[in-house]
């Protein structure tokens, strides 16, 4: 289990994620919502590939699928709450937030996307699953 996601695979968890925090960062007006929620999550990682070159652009292109709009980096927060500093050193605080830049920085995730979105989704879709069953909501959430 990496970044409380069902996979061994680091590959995987990273670029799962990425989908979640920008699944998770949508708002009522999101066409995310609904009955067609997780085949349009498919077809914004597909779509969101086709015009990006980057992780970076491929989560902007994502946003602007889905009218997300902002990323809120509660959802990239590791469960621990851990957060490493530039110079080595690991702090733990509420106040702070890892915001997970190397993530929009790493390429191979908008390829792994590219590769395998249905697994990406699925995995999402099962700790968004796990989260409901197990009460973990946040009470920032809006939706």
């Amino acid at each position: 289990m990496l970044y409380n996601f069902d996979t061994s695979r680091s590959d995987r968890a990273r670029a799962a994620l990425l989908i979640y925090a920008l699944f998770k960062s949508r708002d009522a007006a999101s066409p995310l919502n609904g009955l067609e929620t997780w085949s349009r999550a498919e077809s914004y990682c597909k779509a969101a590939c086709l015009k990006s070159s980057t992780t970076a652009e491929f989560a902007t292109r994502f946003k602007e699928l889905a009218k997300i709009p902002s990323i809120k980096p509660y959802y990239l927060t590791d469960a621990e709450g851990l957060v490493p500093m530039p110079d080595g050193t690991i702090i733990q605080a509420d106040g702070v937030r890892d915001y997970k830049l190397d993530l929009f920085e790493d390429d191979t995730i908008r390829a792994t996307i590219e590769r395998e979105y249905p697994i990406i989704v699925m995995l999402v879709r099962e700790r968004i699953q796990r989260e409901k069953l197990t009460g973990e909501v946040n009470e920032n959430e809006t939706l």
